[in-house]
């Protein structure tokens, strides 16, 4: 984990919030039950004004899917909702991430499980720009049959709707002019590594062999210099 999730973990408190259960299940139109990232310890001009020391919500379906194969439940989210600052900006970049990552952690040992995964119920136009990002550098879904596999392995079919990440996605994904640039430099990289450590290994043989006895120069002839080489080498509960 990151120091700054370190950091949101120690200065928040994970609250269940049932009283808003009902509300957000007729906005939503889901059964949910509301969670929040309650500010503790935290710096006090980070945290929105009149918000009662929330900084963040989020929703969860309140059916889970449990899974035999991998040995983990899947949870799904039905809606997430950041408190501004008063200036529009964040209080910290990414805390609704933290949040959801400090979710799965509490799960995990109030449950008791080996792993909890947390998916969105829905991924529709309104939030594909967010999802779809997520969706490309953390799920690793960059194209239609990436989306179609993740699908079946993990049976969501009947669970979520991701109809629109679905029409995002290219049938093809090519990777952009950067990102061929980078690959192709941990390709070099990696062969450098492999060369230097094939020859660093010759060395060392021949090393051994002369130490052995097995190879001796001649006294009037000087052994031959050894090639070097140089690596160059992120009340209070009607007012939530």
């Amino acid at each position: 984990m990151s120091l700054n999730f370190e950091l949101v973990k120690h200065c928040t408190s994970l609250c269940r919030l049932s009283h808003l259960d009902e509300l957000m299940t007729r906005m939503t139109g889901v059964d949910t039950e509301v969670w929040a990232l309650r500010a503790d310890n935290f710096p006090e001009h980070l945290v929105p004004q009149n918000s009662r020391n929330y900084l963040c919500y989020m929703g969860v379906f309140r059916e889970k899917l449990d899974t035999q194969l991998r040995d983990c439940q899947f949870h799904f989210l039905t809606f997430g909702h950041e408190n501004l600052l008063g200036d529009g900006s964040a209080s910290i970049s990414g805390v609704l991430e933290y949040m959801y990552d400090l979710y799965c952690e509490h799960i995990r040992m109030v449950d008791d499980q080996e792993e909890v995964y947390l998916y969105p119920l829905e991924i529709d136009k309104e939030s594909i720009e967010y999802w779809g990002d997520i969706a490309k550098n953390t799920w690793k879904i960059k194209e239609k049959k990436q989306l179609a596999d993740f699908l079946e392995n993990n049976k969501f079919h009947d669970w979520v709707d991701w109809s629109a990440l679905a029409e995002h996605l290219p049938n093809v994904y090519y990777p952009s002019e950067s990102e061929h640039h980078t690959d192709s430099e941990s390709e070099t990289d990696s062969d450098s590594e492999s060369e230097t450590d094939s020859d660093s290994e010759s060395e060392t043989d021949s090393d051994s062999e002369t130490e052995d006895g097995e190879i001796k120069y001649d006294e009037d002839e000087p052994p031959r210099k050894r090639r070097k080489y140089t690596l160059y080498s992120d009340s209070d509960e009607d007012e939530a």
